[in-house]
């Protein structure tokens, strides 16, 4: 086997073929072979019941009148009932054997005399003055070169039909596997080159054309999730950019800062307000590619559901330090036989970060309403504020990463631009949707997760 996987498509379609082939040749020779030979055997049995047919047909109406002899090329011995040959035309070597030729029936057997071999039949004729019996036999020694000579005509036969079939399924298989050559040799150029072109599809909906769609296709996947992580490390430096410098100002300044207590302290708080930020910036990044490298496809029921969306909540009121935001939700309604295509941990991860948003917007003030209901084909949660909303331009642009508001991206203040970013990650995996609305005032973000099963509802 490893002989043979060291071999190329092409060969081992060829050998393959060949042996096919072989066996085809060899089983269709064979046939024929023995059907030629089952008809030269019934022919000879047709020419010895000719043969002794006129005897026995002349020992049943006289049997005291002498047989007639042989006729030429004939081989017949007629033996009386005592035991006499009356009349024979059989050769020396078959007389010798004619006490256990009478003991024949008619149906012709083969007997081997050492140097040429006959077939034999012995008829029995009843008649008043006993059983006569005719001995007819066949020289077989022309069939036998015949068949031999048929043998070797098969041989050869099959022999030039194998060879040509071989050289045919060579040039066929080389043929089909040209535009898998073209396929090939087009993705080694386009991979020595870095050029963004694609591979020409051959003409037709063959095996190939196909082929050559699902590579571009892939190649095409491939460019795009290379470009977003160029896009990625380009955007995270910008960002980490800003704030490492910030961080670096914020040191040096705490080494001028260092003979004032209360100044020096300002300074470590203000830098270690800073590494919180780059903290979370690069947490949200490694959250975001684990989102999109993930392949599993988890599934959540419509209790756990409920259930996270109350920890959530809770979560959020537990952080909250204004007594004048409140975090309501409503999770009425059941579907218990509901399931979901979302994980308990990214659903808490969708709610805080879409939580968090809309209490950062509202500045302390105001009300964070997360809510729930389902159709018969999803579940609907709608996360509302009652904050300032979000410019209608900037609505587009929401989910890219590293979006904000605020045209400037320096600064100190803010979020990372990673939470929206995450969020459509997580509904993208989940094959929904998410939308944000301007509601006036604030701002409602609907994300819709399809229902894996179906129920009453």
């Amino acid at each position: 086997m490893k002989g043979l996987r060291a071999l190329s498509i092409r060969a081992r379609i060829t050998l393959g073929s060949l042996l096919i082939a072989a066996v085809l040749f060899g089983i269709a020779a064979t046939f024929f072979r023995l059907e030629v030979q089952s008809i030269l055997d019934q022919t000879t049995a047709t020419l010895l019941e000719n043969d002794t047919a006129p005897v026995a047909a002349e020992l049943g109406n006289d049997p005291t009148r002498a047989p007639d002899p042989a006729g030429e090329g004939q081989l017949i011995a007629v033996v009386d009932p005592n035991g006499t040959v009356r009349v024979s035309s059989l050769p020396r070597s078959l007389i010798k054997r004619i006490s256990s030729l009478v003991t024949l029936g008619d149906d012709p057997e083969l007997v081997d005399t050492g140097r040429n071999t006959y077939r034999v039949v012995a008829e029995q004729v009843r008649t008043p003055d006993g059983t006569w019996i005719v001995v007819a036999a066949r020289n077989q020694e022309a069939l036998t070169l015949l068949l031999d000579e048929l043998t070797r005509v098969l041989m050869i036969g099959a022999a030039v039909l194998l060879v040509g079939f071989g050289i045919a399924s060579w040039l066929l298989t080389g043929a089909a596997l040209r535009p898998v050559n073209r396929l090939r040799a087009e993705a080694e150029s386009l991979s020595s080159s870095g050029s963004g072109a694609r591979l020409a599809v051959p003409p037709g909906r063959d095996e190939v054309s196909l082929l050559a769609v699902t590579l571009n296709t892939f190649i095409g996947a491939l460019r795009r999730g290379i470009d977003r992580e160029k896009q990625v490390v380009s955007d995270a430096s910008h960002e980490l950019r800003t704030p490492l410098a910030v961080l670096k100002a914020q040191l040096d300044l705490a080494h001028l800062d260092a003979g004032d207590a209360a100044a020096l302290e300002r300074d470590i708080d203000e830098a270690s307000a800073t590494v919180d930020r780059l903290t979370r910036l690069a947490t949200n990044l490694l959250e975001l590619s684990k989102l999109e490298s993930e392949q599993t496809r988890p599934e959540i029921s419509w209790t756990d559901l409920t259930s996270e969306i109350t920890a959530s909540v809770d979560r959020a009121r537990a952080v909250q330090d204004s007594r004048g935001l409140e975090v309501a939700y409503d999770t009425g309604g059941a579907d218990p036989a509901g399931r979901y295509p979302i994980s308990r941990t990214n659903l808490g991860q969708l709610l805080d970060n879409l939580i968090s948003n809309a209490m950062t917007a509202m500045d302390g003030h105001g009300t964070v309403t997360v809510s729930v209901r389902q159709d018969d084909s999803a579940a609907l949660l709608t996360v509302a504020d009652t904050g300032p909303g979000m410019p209608d331009e900037f609505i587009p642009l929401a989910f890219d990463r590293f979006s904000r508001p605020d045209p400037s991206r320096a600064g100190t203040s803010g979020g990372s631009g990673l939470g929206l970013a995450i969020v459509r990650a997580i509904v993208d995996r989940a094959h929904g949707s998410v939308e944000l609305r301007n509601t006036d005032p604030g701002l409602s973000v609907l994300v819709k997760l399809p229902r894996t099963t179906t129920g009453s509802l």
